[in-house]
């Protein structure tokens, strides 16, 4: 081999392992990067289920229980801690046990407790929080995600439709005062007179009237809760998939 051939050889051998080198520091640093986009997501959230918590209470105040009002929020603020609630003398472990039970028709004390619990258990699982090495963004689950992804949409639908055995409302979102108390009236007596409309409650206080938009603000945070899942799917090199209507309708809970 020449002297030429040689640190041609040489030279080379340096270059591509330069090369090699450099690629795998950008792809160190692009993993960290997204890693630390879905921990911002994650938080994010945190967020907006107090929210979502708050604003739920306050339309549901007779749906969840006040002695556990502080620990919950404990909870909420910091996944590194526990709150395990009991049904019939079992504890619920898993967020699916949570979830399903806040759907139940039957009648069902506390239901918002179980819903809000249900979701942060979700949201954790999804997440690893429990894991404090999610370092680079290839540690994170993209099958979790994605079934996190699914619930939500499940749940957006399900919140907004869902009624007991008796035909009424699981939880009170988006609907007005007057509606629900109409249906009321209407399932004792079917000849309702518009009259009798105008002196519904809500509307004879001026509170409402017939005009009075619903209540959309559940469902922006929801779809919000949505939108930042697909954010943290997106950075993993993910595309989300939204579920049809027809779809949410019979999906059970992943």
């Amino acid at each position: 081999m020449t002297k030429w051939t040689f640190l041609l050889s040489l030279i080379l051998t340096i270059f591509l392992t330069g090369c090699a080198t450099n690629q795998s520091d950008v792809e160190s640093v692009f993993q960290t990067n997204s890693a630390e986009l879905i921990t911002k997501d994650q938080k994010k959230l945190q967020k907006l289920l107090i929210k979502f918590k708050t604003k739920l209470d306050k339309r549901n105040p007779k749906n969840f229980n006040a002695k556990n009002e502080k620990k919950i929020y404990t909870v909420l603020n910091d996944f590194n801690k526990k709150l395990l609630l009991k049904y019939q003398g079992d504890v619920l472990e898993n967020y699916k046990e949570y979830l399903e039970l806040a759907f139940s028709k039957k009648p069902l004390l506390n239901r918002n407790d179980y819903l809000i619990l249900g979701l942060r258990y979700m949201i954790a699982y999804a997440y690893d929080t429990e894991d404090f090495h999610n370092v680079t963004a290839l540690q994170y689950d993209k099958e979790k995600l994605s079934i996190l992804h699914k619930n939500l949409q499940v749940l957006r639908w399900k919140i907004k439709v869902d009624r007991d055995e008796n035909g009424k409302y699981l939880f009170l979102t988006w609907q007005n005062n007057w509606q629900i108390e109409l249906e009321s009236r209407l399932s004792l007596n079917k000849n309702i007179t518009y009259d009798d409309i105008q002196n519904l409650a809500s509307i004879k206080s001026n509170k409402e009237s017939l005009y009075s938009h619903s209540n959309f603000s559940f469902e922006v945070i929801l779809t919000q809760m949505i939108d930042t899942v697909e954010n943290s799917l997106k950075a993993l090199g993910e595309e989300p998939k939204d579920l049809g209507i027809s779809a949410v309708k019979f999906f059970i809970f992943l």
